[in-house]
């Protein structure tokens, strides 16, 4: 009884989001339906107080929205970097180059970009930043194309939730007992068939619209009168951008202190920009402050919304759903652990880590789960994250593709829900096994 009372929030939230209401709509209903089973369950002696206005504040401005703003940091200066460049022209340069070069073969190019938005977010531990930076690029090139951005999306769970610099393998390895390289080496397969899967996808989403596919006639246009020796130097700032991005953690590695930083790789990058797209460095200045708007509002409306959560966490809802599934017959625990991240991650996936750490102590307790279940249960969450409407990535999707935040998801749906299929089946293997 006192479960379901804990989780009337949860549903309430869900519902609003459902309905396509704002997250802060459903936040807010949510919230007040935590504050009242806050105090029913004091008066039934299962909590020791209830929700107060002061833990309210704290909840939302110090575990919510400062966690947020703190946490996405990069994500925010590579999302400025990446409108930046692409206002200097350099990813229309790229897509004309790469269009006069391919001759029309759009498939494999979107193939090619989903594995760099792969690569990019396992070397980063980080899905978002790049999104940013790559998905203009892939919508410069064929458009809002549901397959291409679930290939997108499925590829970058994958990647930040099996990286060995990401937060959530570094939680999931602990919790398994390992070295978070040797827990990532043994995720590596999995990996990598699934950023093989995203980019067969996207590769299958251009060929069946080929027909459909939008004309770069305003691209074409505009670099006309363009040799591909000017286009070539044009892309210098987005092909830099990217290779700091993806292997700048790499490359510090040949320094004896950290070289290509953030924000260092955010300089280097303004400066390629005035220098081989010739523009003007005040309106370089311009668009690098302006690029930060979207992403910085999106966090702070997704630091208020994570507080709601938090008020339903206060009440110790996600905690006793972890202890359901530890009292589940020793065989489905893995599968119904992956089934409960993946539904958790739907209305609280801003934060990856943070739906882990709400699961992960619960399950350490659990004798003789294997460390692949471990990640298995971090990729559910991963793969969970990329249907929530206050997913970072998600609004990073909706940016660079020019739709809705819901219409990201409609289309990201049935794929993900497949692929979340396939993880299910596998924790139910390994459960059995």
């Amino acid at each position: 009884m006192n479960l379901i009372l804990m989780l009337i929030p949860l549903f309430v939230i869900v519902f609003f989001l459902v309905k396509k209401k704002h997250m802060l709509v459903a936040g807010i209903f949510g919230g007040v339906a935590a504050i009242v089973i806050s105090w029913i369950l004091v008066a039934t002696g299962e909590l020791e107080a209830g929700l107060k206005f002061g833990d309210i504040q704290n909840l939302i401005v110090n575990v919510g929205i400062k966690d947020m703003l703190s946490k996405y940091l990069v994500p925010v200066i590579y999302a400025a970097g990446a409108v930046m460049i692409a206002r200097s022209g350099s990813i229309k340069a790229l897509i004309e180059l790469l269009n006069r070069k391919l001759k029309g073969r759009l498939a494999w190019l979107a193939a090619a970009i989903v594995l760099v938005q792969a690569l990019a977010t396992y070397m980063a531990g980080l899905g978002a930043g790049n999104t940013m930076v790559i998905a203009p690029l892939m919508f410069a090139a064929v458009g809002f194309i549901p397959e291409v951005v679930a290939g997108m999306a499925i590829a970058t769970a994958i990647g930040f939730t099996t990286s060995p610099a990401s937060t959530e393998t570094g939680l999931a390895a602990n919790a398994a007992g390992m070295e978070v390289g040797a827990f990532a080496n043994m995720m590596l397969p999995v990996t990598i068939i699934v950023f093989l899967l995203g980019a067969a996808l996207a590769f299958y989403g251009v060929h069946k619209r080929r027909n459909l596919l939008r004309t770069n006639d305003a691209s074409q246009s505009e670099f006309a009168g363009k040799t591909n020796k000017d286009l070539a130097l044009m892309i210098i700032p987005t092909l830099v951008f990217l290779l700091l991005v993806i292997f700048g953690g790499k490359l510090n590695g040949l320094f004896p202190i950290p070289v290509f930083v953030p924000i260092i790789n955010l300089i280097i990058a303004a400066v390629l920009c005035v220098v081989f797209c010739k523009e003007d460095a005040n309106k370089v200045s311009e668009n690098l402050i302006d690029g930060s708007r979207f992403i910085l509002t999106t966090l702070f409306g997704v630091g208020i919304f994570l507080g709601f959560i938090n008020m339903i966490a206060f009440l110790g809802t996600f905690a006793e759903l972890a202890g359901l599934i530890a009292n589940a017959p020793e065989w489905i625990i893995v599968f119904l652990a992956c089934v409960v991240a993946f539904i958790i991650a739907i209305p609280s996936g801003a934060f990856a880590a943070g739906v882990l750490t709400l699961i992960l102590p619960t399950m350490i307790l659990i004798p003789g789960l294997s460390p692949l279940a471990f990640g298995l249960i971090a990729v559910s969450v991963g793969l969970g994250t990329q249907i929530s409407p206050v997913q970072i990535n998600i609004a990073a999707l909706s940016e660079g593709f020019k739709v809705s935040i819901f219409e990201v998801i409609q289309g990201n749906l049935k794929f993900v829900l497949v692929a979340a299929g396939l993880v299910f089946t596998t924790a139910l293997i390994v459960g059995i096994i």
